[in-house]
């Protein structure tokens, strides 16, 4: 092969993917706007949920106050409105009210405060947490005054304290979230960006007559796939490229709030960047050889997309399987692909991933990568396929 023909091959491959405005806009619009919008989409929703979960939580209705002089007053204090409803429950799941308080008496004389609240609601979550924290300190206080009738000492109330301490940096749990997700979007934009270079490489060349032209040219058939491919790469790198740049320019500007902790705190340096690019290069080379191969026996534009589109679409099974919380990426684990490369940008972000994981995934995709190129080199050696009618 000649690295000249090559190299003149893959300029043409890649003026004539500039020229096209539906790669224009997969490989650079959506990349640089697509991470701007889901921060800022992500924003404006946990502002409003929050906001809103914060008003609703105040109102909630009490049962049985009597039964328990002082709870009405503690309940006040906390900053919680009334209203009065006969069944607690119904009021809880019909979100008239966020919780229930039900002051009971148990058989035995002991008294009990019942708390309705339903989990799969955040104000009703929120309301609930107040109402045990206004509780916790309403028992406290009522102890402490039945202690001081009796002239007993306050600390025995709490002979010591109990302090728990997170060893995970604010970084590192951000990075946690971080990665699990945008490992996936980023893959996902990198196979959703290079598909239509690939096909305008591959089927777009059969429908402008022009595949026949470059045949009969003086290069050989692994020096003009092999450009090909060179230029699917390329587009595909240039994807990553601008959403990690959108991604680390949208991480410094926005701001998810007080209630959202473990979205603060991610930075992103030349280093965390840069591994992610190491990281999901053979990702690219094995994405540009895939969809080349499988955009080749496309007769048109239209078909190659509903080639690609399938592809497309099962990239999605391991990513979301790389987003699961509490895996961890292990030597035999680094060896499935895709799962594999969203795994240690996860890790990455985090800032402890394995070296051995880490080179065990990039060899794993090195070597797909290896596969999907000679299998797309066999299928372009294929006359049948090339000019299949």
């Amino acid at each position: 092969m000649r690295l000249s023909s090559i190299w003149l091959l893959y300029r043409k491959e890649m003026l004539d993917t500039v020229r096209d405005r539906r790669t224009i806009v997969s490989m650079v619009l959506v990349p640089i706007v697509a991470m701007p919008l889901l921060f800022l989409a992500m924003q404006t929703i946990i502002s409003f949920v929050e906001k809103r979960a914060g008003q609703e939580a105040l109102t909630i209705s009490v049962r049985g106050g009597d039964r328990l002089p002082g709870l009405l007053n503690a309940l006040a204090g906390a900053g919680f409105k009334f209203a009065s409803q006969p069944d607690l429950k119904a009021a809880v799941e019909s979100k008239a009210i966020a919780a229930g308080v039900e002051a009971a008496t148990l058989p035995s004389g002991a008294k009990e405060v019942r708390i309705y609240a339903d989990d799969t609601l955040q104000a009703s979550q929120v309301a609930s947490g107040k109402i045990r924290m206004a509780l916790d300190q309403f028992k406290v206080n009522s102890s402490r005054l039945r202690l001081q009738a009796l002239g007993v000492p306050e600390d025995v109330l709490s002979p010591f304290t109990v302090k728990r301490v997170d060893l995970a940096p604010p970084k590192k749990m951000a990075g946690m979230v971080w990665g699990g997700m945008l490992g996936y979007v980023v893959v996902l934009l990198m196979f959703s960006g290079g598909m239509y270079p690939a096909i305008d490489l591959t089927a777009g060349e059969k429908e402008r007559r022009t595949l026949e032209m470059l045949l009969s040219s003086p290069a050989g058939r692994y020096e003009i796939i092999l450009a090909k491919i060179l230029a699917a790469t390329t587009a595909i790198a240039i994807t990553a490229v601008l959403s990690l740049s959108s991604l680390a320019v949208s991480l410094h500007y926005v701001d998810f709030g007080k209630g959202a902790k473990m979205l603060q705190g991610m930075t992103l340096d030349v280093r965390i960047l840069a591994l992610v690019a190491l990281a999901l290069l053979p990702t690219a080379i094995m994405a540009a050889s895939l969809m080349i191969g499988i955009a080749l026996f496309a007769k048109s534009f239209k078909e190659a997309q509903s080639y690609l589109t399938p592809l497309v679409m099962a990239v999605v099974f391991p990513l979301v399987a790389g987003m699961l919380p509490g895996i961890q990426l292990s030597p035999a684990l680094a060896m499935v692909p895709l799962f594999n490369v969203c795994q240690l940008i996860k890790e990455i972000f985090q800032g402890d991933f394995n070296r051995l994981s880490f080179a065990i995934t990039m060899a794993s995709n090195l070597v797909y990568a290896g596969i999907a190129f000679l299998a797309a080199v066999q299928v372009f050696k294929s006359e049948k396929v090339l000019f299949r009618t």
